[in-house]
């Protein structure tokens, strides 16, 4: 899918973002004029982009991480054939990039694509650290920051742990497992398409329609639509 231009940049507007920025993670437990002190060094602006952009190509240096204020982002890799693989969704309140931003390393990894028309804040990190500061909400921030960067780590590990199941089945039953327990019981909504579940555990479509189709005449799950729901029994994979 080819590149599409954002369709609006503006520069940071303080009263009509900051009480949208102190229901995200990075600005928690600031209060208003700590959360304006902050962003007063971060050359910050707002985009927005329509569905199908792409935020952050690959091989590009990231200078300004990004707020979801609205809409839904896919991270992305690409295989060594040319094929692009799902790694991940971001929604509302997430943060892309934190990472290349204040490591300065190229973004070889991964791009961004835009799932529906987002708005994004744009912020850079290194002009808020560059200029430490005694004051406690400061303090704040950096706690803020490094939670998320240390449950971005946690997420990845998880990942991994999940590719690194022997079977089809239980890449799925360790997924759906996760998803529906953080959802706090035995059903979730399937944020994926079939395609895109298939991207995410590294398999084919075919194999993953057939696969779910197994488990659902084994009992193991319940398919409604895009509603999993689980068996106490699927509780032993775990992520």
């Amino acid at each position: 899918m080819g590149k599409r231009r954002c369709c609006a940049c503006n520069t940071f507007t303080k009263m009509e973002n900051i009480a949208e920025l102190q229901k995200n993670k990075l600005f928690e437990s600031l209060k208003p004029n700590d959360i304006e002190r902050l962003i007063d060094h971060a050359d910050c602006y707002i985009k927005e982009y329509q569905k199908g952009s792409d935020v952050y190509p690959s091989d590009s240096h990231i200078t300004h991480a990004g707020i979801i204020l609205k809409g839904d982002i896919d991270v992305l890799h690409t295989s060594i054939h040319g094929d692009e693989e799902i790694i991940g969704r971001d929604t509302v309140g997430d943060i892309i990039g934190p990472a290349f931003c204040i490591t300065g390393m190229l973004n070889d990894l991964s791009h961004f694509r835009v799932r529906n028309d987002v708005k994004m804040l744009f912020f850079n990190i290194n002009r808020i650290l560059e200029n430490p500061k005694t004051d406690e909400y400061y303090s704040i921030f950096i706690r803020n920051l490094t939670n998320i960067l240390a449950t971005n780590n946690i997420i990845l590990n998880r990942k991994i742990r999940l590719l690194t199941r022997k079977s089809l089945r239980e890449k799925l039953l360790a997924y759906f497992t996760y998803q529906a327990k953080k959802d706090g019981g035995k059903s979730f909504v399937l944020a994926f398409t079939r395609e895109q579940l298939a991207q995410y555990v590294c398999s084919e479509r075919s194999s993953v329609c057939r696969e779910l189709g197994k488990m659902q005449d084994e009992g193991l799950i319940r398919v409604n639509g895009n509603v999993i729901t689980i068996n106490d029994d699927t509780l032993i994979y775990e992520l």
